[in-house]
């Protein structure tokens, strides 16, 4: 279970209906292969120690009330500084509008700059969710799993001992089957299992 897994930028668009201000590429070719996200508060000040790339930025009202009390040459250095770190991507919260000097920046060193029209905190916490369930270490089992009021249950054992037969019971009886003979394990958390059919099925 330690194989990296990948979300193109391009799905994270479509799910959260982003608006794409600028983007060096097509999305679909731009991967993100890290589940946590940051808000730049602290690198606008310039402080950049323990700060990882490779997560999503996010600008919400707090940065943006920073950056406008800043002067512009000012402002341009901080967002240059920012921006040179090769952001994978920086999304802009609560539709707010971006300054000039984030999309020359955006430009120059080649970052999908993104603005949801969602606040800050749901926006961010939909997009972790998201996020965990999309690149969390997985595993293929055989066996059915079935939703049996509102939990998961995963049968397994050998071929021919009438798995897929008690599954067909539970289901006449109003449970839900969500999958049968291969089955996709997700780790989207230190305590939570998701289970779903293989995509490639």
């Amino acid at each position: 279970m330690s194989e990296k897994f990948t979300i193109s930028l391009k799905k994270i668009i479509d799910e959260f209906k982003l608006e794409v201000i600028y983007t060096p590429k097509d999305p679909a070719e731009l991967l993100i292969d890290e589940n946590d996200v940051n808000r730049p508060g602290l690198q606008l000040m310039g402080f950049y120690e323990y700060f990882n790339p490779e997560r999503i930025q996010i600008i919400g009202k707090m940065e943006f009330a920073y950056l406008s009390t800043i002067d512009e040459k000012t402002r341009k250095d901080r967002l240059e500084m920012l921006f040179s770190q090769k952001l994978t991507a920086l999304i802009i919260a609560r539709e707010l509008p971006y300054f000039s000097e984030m999309l020359e920046m955006a430009q120059k060193y080649d970052v999908p700059l993104l603005r949801s029209k969602e606040s800050t905190s749901n926006f961010i916490a939909g997009l972790i969710a998201f996020l965990n369930l999309n690149l969390a270490p997985r595993i293929t089992r055989h066996g059915v799993l079935i939703e049996i009021y509102g939990e998961g249950v995963f049968l397994t054992g050998e071929s021919g001992v009438g798995k897929s037969e008690t599954a067909i019971e539970l289901v006449k009886r109003g449970h839900r089957l969500v999958a049968d003979d291969a089955v996709e394990i997700r780790k989207v958390s230190n305590i939570s299992l998701v289970g779903s059919s293989p995509d490639n099925i």
